[in-house]
């Protein structure tokens, strides 16, 4: 997808929101910081950039971890880096009261970020954190940044009407990106009918109150139209609806057909990423919202949205799988072997070579130019 394409590589290349961009540098290593604006407003990935900058760990923290978060924020990361502790809508977090516990025992840098600065439980947190507004961009910013994008993929396009597209995002860079990707797709040129597709956007929407339209309500239009403004890519939507099925869905029947239309939507995701082809979005958008609605004849368990653990669980291997990454990188030319059998046979041989003292970490070094952040991952 372009929104990943052409995400910015650096808070250098990032050109809205200079000013927040430089309040967060000043403050990230003096209190915690509390992000907020609109959704789509590139909240996250000014965060994700700031922790790439200032060489820091990014820790999420979520309702499944927040009993631990203390310790969490207290010690560095196991590379010796210092970490960079992140929660995303503080307000929905159940036990609110730990977070007050971070904020103030917390020794690593640390920023929450919000779409809803005025909910009520945010009211104690919000004054013990430097607030910064992430404010949404102006249709000419947003226009600014679909012209390169444009240039980048050789579409042409009048500038008029990439303003009609950011006009229609109300502000959202997401949504513009989305919208230039769905009508430039296989075009060399955008001419004034192929933006008939456009439809006015609501930019309220969020995971949970998704999560309530699909699983929760009984309406299938409205579960279908639910996430079409939702800050989210359809594959981690996927897992948030994978996770909370069974927490919702009380009948055995209901999980079965439920299942069965997820695994499809799912399917139809595998041959977008394989084919590079997103047509195929409009196959699986409706068989993950409406399909699954539809599937529920039963009662439903009333229960707490949960984060899905599959996203927990690959945020804390980042840093490992990173590590494999840049060690393969560096190997696979000497060794003609590819990353995935460089990590699979080659980390595990070199790391029992170290152990048995037939190589040393200096001769690694040498011979691949490997860091001591990729030594100490192959000493194990």
């Amino acid at each position: 997808m372009w929104t990943f394409k052409h995400k910015p590589e650096s808070l250098n290349g990032y050109r809205i929101n200079k000013k927040a961009i430089e309040e967060i540098r000043g403050n990230i290593h003096n209190k915690p910081i509390l992000v907020y604006g609109q959704i789509g407003t590139g909240k996250t990935t000014i965060i994700e950039l700031t922790a790439r900058e200032q060489n820091l760990e990014l820790v999420e923290i979520t309702n499944d971890n927040i009993i631990n978060a203390v310790t969490a924020s207290q010690s560095a990361s196991i590379t010796g880096k210092k970490k960079l502790i992140y929660i995303n809508n503080p307000e929905n977090i159940k036990k609110i009261k730990e977070i007050g516990k971070l904020l103030s025992k917390t020794r690593n840098p640390l920023i929450l970020e919000t779409s809803n600065p005025t909910s009520r439980r945010l009211s104690t947190i919000k004054k013990k954190c430097k607030q910064i507004n992430i404010r949404k961009p102006t249709s000419s910013s947003v226009t600014k940044i679909l012209e390169q994008i444009c240039e980048r993929e050789d579409v042409k396009a009048d500038k008029k009407l990439l303003m009609k597209i950011a006009d229609n995002s109300v502000g959202d860079i997401r949504s513009a990106l989305i919208d230039l990707e769905t009508i430039a797709k296989e075009r060399t040129e955008i001419k004034e009918e192929d933006l008939s597709i456009l439809e006015p956007r609501d930019r309220t929407e969020d995971i949970y109150k998704v999560l309530s339209k699909i699983l929760v309500k009984k309406d299938f239009n409205q579960a279908v139209k639910s996430t079409w403004n939702l800050d989210l890519q359809p594959r981690d939507t996927i897992m948030w609806i994978d996770e909370n099925i069974p927490r919702i869905y009380s009948e055995l029947e209901d999980l079965y057909r439920a299942f069965q239309y997820l695994a499809r939507a799912d399917r139809y995701m595998g041959r977008i990423y394989e084919r590079q082809y997103w047509g195929f979005l409009r196959y699986a958008t409706p068989l993950m919202t409406g399909g699954v609605n539809a599937a529920r004849k039963g009662k439903i368990k009333h229960s707490y949205f949960q984060f899905p653990r599959h996203i927990i669980e690959m945020s804390k291997t980042k840093n490992e799988r990173g590590l494999k990454k840049s060690i393969g990188e560096k190997l696979s030319p000497r060794l003609h072997a590819s990353n995935r059998i460089i990590a699979e046979q080659y980390i595990p041989l070199y790391r029992t070579l170290l152990k048995e003292g037939v190589t040393s970490p200096e001769e690694l070094k040498k011979r691949y130019r490997l860091d001591s952040e990729e030594i100490d991952h192959l000493q194990g």
